[in-house]
Formats: structure tokens, sequence, C-alpha cells
């Protein structure tokens, strides 16, 4: 028999049912076993029991969108008010990073990630260089490759101009896919190449999608931010033709949205985007510190809520956030929008950005089966649980419950 350990709160959270007061979680063998009132459980298992007193235990969190490799830019740009003035400006610093400094920089992206209670993150990355630290972190990912190529117009394999996709790596890990940069910076061609890919393949897709004013421009006239960039980076195809379309109905075009993509941003949606979101059923990765930081915009979210559009959680990198802390996005969307239910916010960064990532068997909820992945937040007034919990969380007060061989009746 495989021992039980049961692990007592003022609350815990499930996620996937109601909170419950005086609550516990049983383990064993690294899985949750049962989830009910630490009364119940203790009766029915005689393992140790470890009290963590005046808090929550909730499941670990899921970051849906990040990218580690610009972690090394962390405090070296500013907020600003339009997208392109930080774009150009993320470019170039990244430019002048050594492989030394980005190295350090994902190293600190992950330690950030583990601090604020994440154990599962969509990492995007055009270089693979935070492959194996991810790897070696301990923490779950999917690993999206991203390819840009505005001028990459002919039909032919992924693999010949991207060969990391016909690497062992690629091939054999089911966690690894490929990903289109967004409708600016990828030609549809291209966009075909990777869905046909991913497809073979049965991997999930991400882009960035309607982030930007000047996306929705270029796309409705071929002109704008987006064409000066193409033309100074040398990706500028003389005979293209906008297509005269929002960026959604683009890609709803090339059949590119299905319900295992992560569409990103989704911050200029008007509602025949929003319909088409909701009827592909595909996943929406709200970034909103990240929105605000780089002056792109920030998510309707009774909009998105209303037409039904399924929605995750994301940070994106540190060269356009403060930090990692997903309460902190949860925090600042509830600040936009006071009535809107917290539970639902937590739902996002967790249940559903398993979901999403395709692991929502294991993790995202405290549910008989999943793995015992636990983090506790101090929380102690009963009728403001919520709002003290969402505030416990953005602050910072968040740990790890650790596994039962490590641990120490009483502690957490």
């Amino acid at each position: 028999m495989v021992p039980v350990t049961v692990h007592r709160a003022k609350w815990v959270a499930p996620v996937s049912s109601p909170v419950v007061e005086d609550g516990a979680v049983a383990v064993a063998g690294g899985r949750i076993v049962a989830v009910g009132r630490a009364y119940d459980l203790r009766r029915e298992f005689t393992g140790p029991i470890f009290d963590h007193g005046e808090g929550a235990i909730l499941p670990a969190l899921v970051n849906a969108h990040v990218h580690l490799e610009f972690s090394a830019l962390h405090g070296c740009l500013t907020p600003t008010d339009n997208l392109g003035t930080w774009l150009n400006s993320a470019l170039s610093g990244y430019a002048a990073l050594s492989p030394e400094e980005i190295g350090r920089g994902i190293a600190y992206g992950l330690a950030e990630l583990r601090r604020f209670g994440t154990i599962l993150v969509g990492e995007v990355s055009n270089t693979g260089r935070s492959l194996l630290p991810l790897a070696a972190s301990g923490l779950g990912y999917h690993y999206f490759f991203e390819c840009l190529g505005f001028d990459l117009l002919e039909k032919r394999p992924l693999e010949d101009d991207f060969p990391v996709f016909a690497t062992a790596q690629a091939l054999s890990r089911t966690n690894f896919s490929a990903a289109a940069h967004a409708p600016y910076s990828v030609s549809e061609a291209l966009f075909l190449r990777v869905r046909t890919w991913n497809a073979r393949y049965q991997r999930p897709s991400t882009v960035h999608l309607a982030e930007s004013q000047e996306e929705r421009q270029f796309l409705r006239e071929g002109n704008g931010f987006f064409r000066e960039l193409l033309e100074r980076r040398g990706r500028w195809p003389n005979n293209y033709k906008a297509p005269g379309c929002s960026p959604a109905a683009l890609l709803d075009r090339l059949d590119f949205l299905q319900p295992d993509t992560l569409a990103v941003h989704g911050l200029w949606l008007d509602p025949e985007d929003l319909a088409i979101l909701a009827r592909r059923r595909t996943w929406l990765v709200l970034c909103p510190r990240s929105n605000r930081f780089t002056g792109a915009g920030f998510p309707d979210l009774p909009a998105l809520r209303q037409a039904g559009v399924r929605l995750a959680l994301g940070t994106d990198s540190l060269a356009g956030n403060d930090d990692l802390n997903l309460f902190k996005e949860m925090s600042c969307l509830h600040e936009q929008f006071p009535g809107f239910p917290i539970p639902e916010l937590l739902a996002w960064g967790t249940l559903n950005g398993a979901a999403a990532l395709n692991r929502a068997a294991d993790l995202g909820s405290l549910t008989p089966g999943k793995q015992a992945v636990l983090l506790f937040i101090p929380v102690k007034a009963s009728r403001e649980f919520w709002p003290e919990l969402l505030q416990a969380g953005a602050a910072g007060h968040i740990s790890w419950i650790a596994a039962a061989d490590k641990e120490k009746p009483g502690g957490h």
C-alpha cells in the first residue's frame, strides 16, 4: 500500500469545484487521492497529517505564454504607449545581448516562474536556446518553436527552411510544436506549412493575434508600421497584396484557428472576430500587464466572455512585464473589471491553461487522479476570501507544498 498523506488548511480551492472550508487534500504516490473536509479525510486515512493553517491550498499555476529568452532585458525597457516603439527597442536590445547574458536571463526567468507558483509553461522561442534549461528545470512545459518569414512564399516542407523540425528532439517530443509568430511577420504560405507540420504530428499551434491596431491596418491596407519594419529587415515581398480583412478572419480563411490553437493577446477583435474564435473553439491567452507595458491596448473581457471565447493567461516576456507573477495578471483584470468573478480568473490561470497545453489530465485543479502539485497562500478572512487570496498571491505570498517524503509535520 502507498502511504497516504493529508494536507489540511483553513481553505481548499480545487478550482474545478467549490471552495472547501476547513478542507484537506489526500495525496499518495505523488497523486491526489481525495479532496474534501479535513474531518472526513482524517477519519478515512490514517497516514501523516500536515496542517498548513490559516490559508488556502490550491493547484499550481499555468503560464500559457512566455518568452524566456527575452528575460535578460528585464528592467532595460520602459513602458510605452506605442507598441511599435517597444518592439523596435526590444529587437535592438535583444540583438545586443551576448549568449551568456541570454543564458543568465533564461535562468532568472525560470526562477521567477517557480517563485510565483507556476508548474506548467507555454514557452515560445525562435532560437531554441531555452529548451535545455527548461527541460532541466523540473517545470512542465510545451515548447513552441516560432517561425518567422513574411517573404517565405513557397509551399514546401517546413523543415526545408527550419531544420529544427527534422531533428529527433522535435519529432520525438510530443510537447514540441511549430509556432507562427504573427500575421504581419508570417506569410500565408508559411502559416499553411506550420499548420501542416503540427497536424501531421498532432501538436498544438500558437500565434500572436490582433495585438495592435497597426496589425489590423497592415492586413487591410498593406501599409503602416509593419510594412516599414519588414522593409527595414529585408523581408518585404514586392508582390504582396493585402488580404483586406482582420487578422482573425485571415487565419480563419487559412484554417489555422483550431481547438488546439493558442491565439495570444486578442486586443483588437470586432464582433465577427469574436464569433470566429468562439466557433473555432480557439484558445485566447490574455497577457494584460504586458499589453499595458507595451502600449498595445487592453483586452475587452466582457465582450470575450459574452462571445464564449475560451480564455487562459500568460505573462509574455520580462522585456515587457515587471515579473512573471500570474496572480498579478488576474489582479490587473479584476481591477479593470471589478465585477468579474475571481474564481473564473483563477481557473484561467490553472485549469484552462492546462487544457490549452493539453495537460488537463494531470494539472490545473485539485481533482483525484491528478498530480499533487500544490500551493499554499495565507488567507485569514472568510467573507473576503477571494479578494484576499488574489491580493496575497499578487504580493508574492506563495509557497509550495513539498512532496511528502521531504516534509515535516506542520510545515509548508
